[in-house]
């Protein structure tokens, strides 16, 4: 293997790294299935960059996160220095642009004022590109780090850092990215993939258990009736006052659409029709190229060093581009979200696999891989995979079943219905239990943030807690979360404890090994609450994939989320202990959906009146002495 970095493979790993190659050599597709801290990462780049060699190819490989892009780079240049070949990395335009660094802008506007930019040759950053030396180039790429070094680099040089990737992937053997990035860029048209394009490139999907939701998180849009009021008052600032006078037609017809949908239908798709043929097809056509006009010219006339930007009128040419998609596609769907106190129209995408199964055909073949594939059927169906070119291929390690132990409380539940004091009390006192036993790193992952805050006020009222604490919150940005991560992992000698969610910033993704968590717990099954778009979603998968709706959309996603929280210890070379704080895993409907190796090492078990040490003392192949 030229291209395996490490000395010696792993249990499994040099078979996996075959079956990849075979694979690829095959133009077959693989569902490739294995723990985390298994090498999935490096398997998957050695047995991929080989056969590209070997075949003229490619490769591209999606993160689901920018942390995970650290990773995955990090393992690219160890594989480097054994064997040199071009790479590349890219962030979405939003992170790395320069020119409008100031402006906090979304996303879409960012892409749209970004292509005019380029038209009028406006953006020095982007210009001083085609002036910089390649030697330049490549140093600023080893150079890099992550975001940050990335960015202070282009700062220093007076370059576009998206453009300097952008060519840099051009002529790149391998060109890591995020799912977002990647998707949203091919919505605006920006990436280029390579100069071979989507036939002779590989792409790998890393953590693609999670891909329904991010794909459906990506094509989901939202707008409310203060954005046409705010687009109206922005046309006037601008003197578009023809424009005005239709945007103001918007009005009754977005409020007789929340109507449709909330109060008499959100699947008859034809009660929205009939609407909008009074409103006029041909009038939505219209004012769809009158904002474009509008804002080319808005652009062209702005006497600021940076041109204006017409957020509002972008936002308004965006749902008007939605509910033409909305009236021509079956899986676009509408619901209003009412907890607000105005009301806000949002349009999902209840099966985006039927775009991306097409763009995944255009590639050479594809490597799917996470530690929670779940069941490869469901799974296949669900994203629309070719049975006849796609493989699934799994590895169990015996080496996990040895050293860490599954316990399953089943003394309590975090049903809904069950959350009350008592509930969060029994919580907090088998958490305060396990951090007096194990003086270890402890990992807590909450099935949501309610939960975590009500057991949190509890644990630190009525116990005392003598150990370092920290926790996750849903408004910390990637700085503070790399802050407390490596905080927490500083007292892997002594003991710490972290409050986390499950499907959350520290719970996939997030490497702990050496002792930097040496046990889980595991509060609760993460079931989505019953929500207007988890309604649709399931209604939708009923009509078209006749299967358990509620298993696909519902408990599946919940046991991946815990079952990636558990894989946070499994990098440990010793020994660790993952507790289950809810009945339910031990049912034979929960129960049979874990991975092998769980249930085969899981103790099910009442933790009731401080059962905690007495078990693990009972332990044949532990001992409390290990932590």
């Amino acid at each position: 293997m030229s291209y395996f970095p490490y000395q010696y493979y792993r249990e499994g790993q040099l078979e996996s790294i075959e079956v990849i190659k075979s694979c690829i050599e095959n133009k077959q597709n693989l569902i490739f299935e294995a723990t985390s801290g298994y090498g999935k990462t490096v398997s998957a780049l050695s047995a991929s960059l080989e056969v590209a060699e070997k075949l003229n190819l490619s490769v591209l490989y999606l993160c689901r996160t920018k942390r995970e892009i650290e990773h995955v780079i990090d393992e690219t240049k160890k594989i480097q220095k054994r064997k040199h070949f071009p790479f590349s990395f890219l962030f979405s335009k939003n992170e790395l642009c320069l020119f409008y660094q100031s402006q906090n802008l979304d996303n879409l506007s960012l892409n749209i004022l970004c292509k005019y930019v380029n038209t009028f040759n406006l953006c020095y950053y982007k210009s001083n590109c085609y002036f910089l030396d390649q030697q330049i180039l490549s140093k600023i790429i080893f150079n890099t780090e992550n975001l940050e070094s990335l960015l202070l680099q282009a700062k220093i040089y007076h370059v576009c850092p998206y453009e300097l990737l952008r060519r840099l992937s051009l002529s790149s053997r391998l060109c890591i990215m995020t799912y977002n990035s990647f998707l949203q860029d091919l919505l605006f048209s920006n990436f280029i993939l390579s100069s071979q394009g989507y036939s002779k490139t590989i792409i790998i999907l890393d953590e693609c258990h999670n891909l329904l939701d991010i794909l459906s998180e990506i094509f989901t849009f939202k707008i409310k009736e203060k954005d046409i009021e705010q687009s109206i008052s922005e046309a006037q600032r601008l003197g578009l006052h023809k424009l005005v006078g239709w945007l103001s037609s918007l009005y009754p017809l977005f409020n007789r659409i929340c109507f449709i949908v909330d109060k008499i239908s959100a699947h008859d798709k034809s009660l929205i029709k009939s609407e909008l043929k009074s409103f006029n097809l041909d009038k939505i056509n219209d004012l769809q190229n009158m904002l474009s006009s509008c804002l080319s010219t808005v652009f062209i006339t702005s006497y600021k060093s940076l041109p204006y930007v017409a957020k509002n009128l972008i936002k308004i040419h965006t749902f008007l581009n939605y509910l033409l998609l909305y009236l021509n596609r079956q899986n676009i769907l509408l619901y209003v979200d009412t907890n607000c106190k105005e009301k806000i129209l949002t349009f999902i995408n209840v099966d985006p696999t039927i775009e991306f199964s097409f763009l995944l055909n255009k590639f050479w073949s594809f490597i799917m891989m996470s530690a929670t594939i779940g069941s490869p059927k469901i799974y296949s169906t669900i994203l629309k995979l070719d049975p006849t070119k796609t493989k699934y291929y799994s590895i169990s390690s015996q080496d996990l079943i040895k050293k860490i132990q599954i316990i399953i409380d089943t003394g309590l539940t975090t049903k809904y219905k069950e959350r009350t004091v008592d509930l969060f009390k029994k919580i907090a006192g088998r958490i305060y239990n396990i951090c007096t036993i194990l003086p270890v790193n402890i990992g807590v992952f909450f099935s949501s943030y309610k939960v975590l805050k009500e057991t949190e006020k509890i644990l630190f009222t009525a116990y005392d807690v003598k150990r370092p604490f920290f926790k996750e919150s849903p408004s910390m940005t990637l700085k503070e979360a790399d802050k407390i991560c490596s905080s927490f992992k500083s007292y892997k000698n002594k003991g710490a404890l972290l409050f986390a969610v499950q499907g959350g910033r520290f719970s996939e993704g997030e490497n702990f090994q050496g002792g930097e968590m040496r046990s889980v717990i595991v509060v609760g099954l993460s079931l989505p609450p019953p929500t207007k778009q988890i309604f649709l979603r399931m209604s939708y998968i009923k009509r078209t994939f006749s299967q358990n709706a509620f298993l696909i959309s519902m408990l599946e996603p919940a046991i991946k989320k815990a079952v990636q929280s558990i894989g946070r210890v499994t990098r440990n070379t010793s020994s660790s202990i993952v507790f289950l704080l809810d009945s339910r895993f031990a049912s034979k409907s929960i129960f049979g959906l874990l991975p092998e190796w769980i249930q085969k090492n899981a103790i099910c078990t009442n933790l009731d009146d401080n059962k905690v040490e007495k078990l693990l003392n009972n332990f044949s192949s532990f001992s409390l002495q290990d932590f």
